[in-house]
C-alpha cells in the first residue's frame, strides 16, 4: 500500500465532491499504520481533522450491538435461537405467526424477524434527553407489527436493533450503553467512544453537513442508540479493527462466538448453506473479487464504512462529514484498492453444469416480497425476469438491466465478476421459489410469458 498516494487520492476526491472533511484509520498486520484524515471537521471554525476528531459512525454501531448481544446471551447461558418471548414475555411486538414461527434473538440481529423499518414518526424522532428504551417503544407501536413470518427473509430494520438492546438490558440488568462500554469499549481501549453528547464529545465532534456539503445538520439523537448512536474517533476505530482482525487480543468473544457474529443462519438462503448474507452485525461484500467483511453507516450529516479482511490482515474505517454517498463510494473504492495491492485476486468457483431443464425450472417472473419502509410509496417494489441463457441464468430488471447468474451449486449462484456465491434460488416453506441475495427477496409468481418480459 502506498499510503501517501492513497491520502492524496482521498484528498482529491474530498475536494472534488465538496466534502468538508474525512477520517481514516488503517490497520495492517496487527499494527495501526495510519489514523487521521483530511479537510476540516467544522467549516465555521476551520478546525482540521486529526486522529482525535470524533465522528458519528451510524449503523456501524450495529457491529457493537451484535457483539454485546452474544455476550449477554453467554452470561445467562442463552443462545441466539432463544425465542424472544421466553426472555421478554411482554416484548413490544405483534407476531401473527407466534405459534408456528416465534421471533428468536438471532432474527433481530440478522434482520429476519419480519419487522419493517422505523416508522416516519420514529425516524424523525430526535430527543436530546435521550429517550429510554421503554419511552422509545411507546412512541409508535405500529412499527412493530410483523409483516411476514420470522426466519425467512432479511429486510433491513433498525427496529430490530432496538429490540436487541432490550434483550441486552433484560438479561444483564444494565442499560445498553453501559453494557457496551463495560464489555466492549473499555476492554478494547476505546476510551473516547460513547453514546452521549456531553461537552467533551461536542468539542471534538466533526460537524455533519447535508448533501450540498455546506448546510450544517443538527445532531440526530437516534431513537434506539443500538442501531446508530455510537460516536468514536479514528484512534478508537483503529483499536476496534485490530481486535476484529485478531480477536485473541482481548477476551471479548470466543472463537465460536466470533464465527456466529460473522455467519448468517436464519434466512432461507442461509439454511440452504449460502454463507453470503447479513450476519449478526457484519456482512460480506465483494470488491474487485476480494471478499470483505464490514458494515456501512449513515447518521444525519455523516457517512461511514468499516471493512476488514482477516485472512489478509488488513482493515480500515472511513468516514466523511457530508451526506454524499457517491463521494464515500469513490473513497471506499480507493481505500480497498490500495489495501488489496500485493494480493492475488481470488479465483471464482467453477461453474456447475446444470442441464436446461434444471435451469428452466428456476426461470420465471419474480417479485419483491419484502418492503423496508411502510411509509414510502410502493415504487421500491421490484419485479425481475429470470431467463435461461445457455449454461446459466440471466436476470432482467424492470428497467431492462441484465445480469448473469452462474451456478456454483444447484441452488447457489454468483455474478460474472464475483468470486463467491452471493445469491440462492430456494423453495419457501410453501414450496414457491425464492431468489435471495444482494438484490433482495423475490418470489417467483409465474413462469415466463410466451413473449416479452414480466409485467413490472
Amino acid at each position: 500500500m502506498d499510503l501517501p498516494e492513497l491520502l492524496s487520492t482521498l484528498e482529491s476526491l474530498r475536494a472534488r465532491h465538496a466534502v468538508a472533511g474525512f477520517g481514516l484509520a488503517v490497520v495492517k498486520d496487527g499494527q495501526s499504520v495510519y489514523v487521521g484524515g483530511g479537510g476540516t471537521a467544522d467549516r465555521q471554525s476551520g478546525r482540521a481533522v486529526d486522529g482525535a476528531t470524533l465522528w458519528r459512525i451510524g449503523s456501524v454501531t450495529k457491529v457493537f450491538t451484535g457483539i454485546a448481544t452474544l455476550i449477554a446471551l453467554r452470561n445467562v447461558d442463552q443462545g441466539l435461537d432463544s425465542p424472544l418471548r421466553t426472555i421478554i414475555p411482554e416484548a413490544p411486538f405483534v407476531n401473527p405467526w407466534e405459534k408456528s414461527d416465534p421471533v428468536r434473538v438471532g432474527h433481530l440481529l440478522e434482520h429476519t424477524a419480519g419487522l419493517s423499518d422505523l416508522s416516519r414518526i420514529e425516524f424523525d424522532s430526535t430527543d436530546p434527553k435521550p429517550l429510554s428504551l421503554d419511552e422509545a417503544f411507546r412512541l409508535d407501536p405500529s412499527s412493530r407489527l410483523l409483516r411476514w413470518p420470522p426466519g425467512r427473509y432479511s429486510s433491513y430494520s433498525n427496529v430490530g436493533a432496538g429490540m436487541a438492546a432490550l434483550v441486552i438490558e433484560r438479561l444483564s440488568g444494565e442499560e445498553y450503553e453501559s453494557f457496551v462500554a463495560s464489555r466492549i469499549l473499555r476492554p478494547l481501549g476505546m476510551s473516547s467512544a460513547g453514546f452521549r453528547l456531553d461537552s467533551s464529545a461536542a468539542a471534538r465532534l466533526a460537524q455533519g453537513y447535508d448533501s450540498d456539503g455546506v448546510k450544517p445538520l443538527p445532531y440526530w439523537h437516534v431513537l434506539y442508540r443500538a442501531f446508530g448512536g455510537l460516536n468514536a474517533d479514528g484512534r478508537d476505530m483503529a483499536r476496534f479493527l485490530q481486535w476484529l482482525l485478531e480477536p485473541s487480543r482481548a477476551p471479548v468473544l470466543s472463537s465460536a462466538e466470533m464465527s456466529r457474529l460473522e455467519t448468517p443462519d436464519t434466512t432461507l438462503a442461509a439454511r440452504s448453506g449460502l454463507r453470503y448474507g447479513y450476519a449478526k452485525g457484519v456482512y460480506p461484500y465483494v470488491h474487485d473479487g476480494f471478499v470483505w467483511m464490514g458494515h456501512g453507516g449513515d447518521a444525519d450529516g455523516y457517512l461511514s464504512r468499516l471493512g476488514y479482511r482477516r485472512e489478509a490482515g488488513v482493515g480500515y474505517f472511513l468516514v466523511i462529514n457530508a451526506f454524499k454517498p457517491q463521494a464515500l463510494r469513490e473513497m471506499q473504492d480507493a481505500v480497498e484498492t490500495a489495501l488489496e495491492g500485493g494480493f492475488s485476486r481470488p479465483e471464482p468457483p467453477p461453474v456447475m453444469a446444470l442441464d436446461s431443464s434444471e435451469l428452466g425450472a428456476m426461470a420465471g417472473c419474480y417479485r419483491t416480497v419484502t418492503r423496508r419502509f411502510t411509509w414510502q410509496d410502493s415504487g421500491d417494489e421490484e419485479s425481475l425476469t429470470v431467463r435461461v441463457r445457455g449454461d446459466h441464468l440471466v436476470t432482467v430488471s424492470a428497467s431492462g438491466a441484465e445480469g448473469d447468474l452462474w451456478p456454483v451449486t444447484p441452488s447457489h449462484f454468483r455474478r460474472t465478476d464475483e468470486t463467491v456465491a452471493t445469491s440462492a434460488i430456494v423453495r419457501d416453506l410453501d414450496g414457491r421459489l425464492i431468489l435471495q441475495g444482494d438484490m433482495g427477496n423475490l418470489r417467483r409468481e409465474t413462469g415466463l410469458p410466451d413473449a416479452g418480459g414480466c409485467v413490472p
